[in-house]
């Protein structure tokens, strides 16, 4: 387990899901991503502030003056500093004052979706094979056009950046090529061709 699903419970406003996650994170999690979970602590806190937890705001302002001079990380790192940039720094010039959250626009996403791959490549019915890639939100799988159940992984939310979907290859395909999509309520996603093969 990763920030990038932390991340994406903290964009969903699933603040105590999000905690969880958080602090069920190991301590060698930790100590590899410093500034990335420094400041997932300090969205947690942001998250629970503007739902009216005034005792939060701290937490916010104390995690942004830890990553203050660290600017640069991936995707989720830049759009979540800048969110916390611009929460801390509105609630010390307005310590009074409220903030309202708004969705941003659909178009607006910190990393772009994509596909990364799909293992194993060549499958028999009933296999599982694995989708890796990145989403805005849970994903439904189809082959070729024919929808299958995807299945839970606990280490893998089916949402959102830089995670896996699993799905078992219905019993009844037949041998050849089967093409893979993923589909969330506003794009598909081409996986390419996986091969079904029995023998």
């Amino acid at each position: 387990m990763n920030t990038d699903h932390v991340y994406d419970l903290v964009h969903n406003r699933n603040c105590q899901e999000a905690k969880r996650w958080y602090e069920d994170a190991e301590a060698e999690r930790w100590s590899q991503n410093p500034a990335g979970w420094k400041l997932i602590g300090g969205l947690i806190g942001a998250c629970f502030a503007v739902a009216g937890q005034e005792s939060q705001w701290p937490t916010v302002t104390d995690a942004y003056a830890a990553i203050r001079n660290q600017p640069n990380g991936d995707c989720k790192y830049v759009a979540g500093r800048r969110t916390l940039e611009q929460l801390a720094e509105f609630r010390i010039a307005h310590p009074k004052g409220k903030v309202r959250v708004r969705p941003a626009s659909r178009s607006v996403q910190a990393c772009p979706p994509g596909i990364k791959g799909m293992t194993p490549e060549t499958a028999a019915p009933e296999e599982s094979v694995y989708v890796h890639g990145t989403w805005p939100s849970e994903v439904t799988i189809h082959l070729d056009g024919q929808p299958v159940p995807v299945v839970p992984a606990e280490n893998f939310p089916l949402c959102c950046h830089n995670t896996n979907v699993k799905f078992k290859v219905p019993k009844d395909t037949p041998d050849g090529q089967v093409r893979v999509t993923l589909r969330t309520r506003t794009i598909t996603l081409d996986a390419g061709l996986l091969t079904i093969s029995r023998s």
